[in-house]
């Protein structure tokens, strides 16, 4: 199992993150701290001391890009699982 993580973590991972730019990083950064199970958008924006209007565009981004998606109205989740792990393992500190 560690094999595959480290694997995941070397290419697949990286390639999801890398497509995202810094204030949809920081999005990510937000729900990662509710693990795979999914984000309330309006938690998120608390985090990040904003409104949820105003990260409307970095969401809609990472939704266009496949990195999230809105299972039902008010909430975020991973497309795929392990991001949320892969984001605190890696990027834990403020971009």
């Amino acid at each position: 199992m560690a094999t595959g993580r480290s694997q995941l973590d070397a290419g697949f991972f990286p390639s999801r993150w890398e497509r995202a730019t810094k204030s949809e990083r920081n999005y990510l950064r937000s729900m990662a701290e509710d693990g795979d199970a999914g984000s309330n958008t309006g938690v998120v924006a608390e985090r990040l001391g904003t409104s949820q209007n105003k990260l409307g565009p970095a969401r809609a981004g990472l939704i266009s890009k496949g990195l999230i998606y809105a299972p039902e109205h008010g909430q975020v989740a991973f497309t795929v699982p392990g991001m949320a792990a892969f984001i605190q393992r890696q990027y834990d500190a403020p971009a």
